[in-house]
C-alpha cells in the first residue's frame, strides 16, 4: 500500500492503513519517494549490467 492521491480515500481509514502497515516488515506504508533510489539506480550506469532482475520495493511485504 502507497499513500498517494489515489488512494487517499482508503488513507482517511486509520484501522485499514495500520493494518495494511502491519503487514510490511518495515511496518509502514510506502511513499511515493520510496521508489526513489531504486528508480535513479536502474536508470544509472550503475545498473548497466543488470538484467532480468526483481528489485521489490515493497518495505518486505513480500517476504513477511
Amino acid at each position: 500500500f502507497v499513500l498517494t492521491p489515489l488512494n487517499a480515500r482508503l488513507a482517511t481509514d486509520p484501522e485499514k492503513v495500520a493494518s495494511l502497515a502491519a503487514r510490511t516488515m518495515t511496518g509502514r506504508n510506502g511513499l511515493p519517494e520510496d521508489f526513489a533510489g531504486a528508480a535513479v539506480f536502474l536508470a544509472s550506469g550503475a545498473a548497466g549490467y543488470v538484467t532480468g532482475q526483481s528489485i521489490f520495493v515493497d518495505g518486505g511485504l513480500s517476504v513477511h
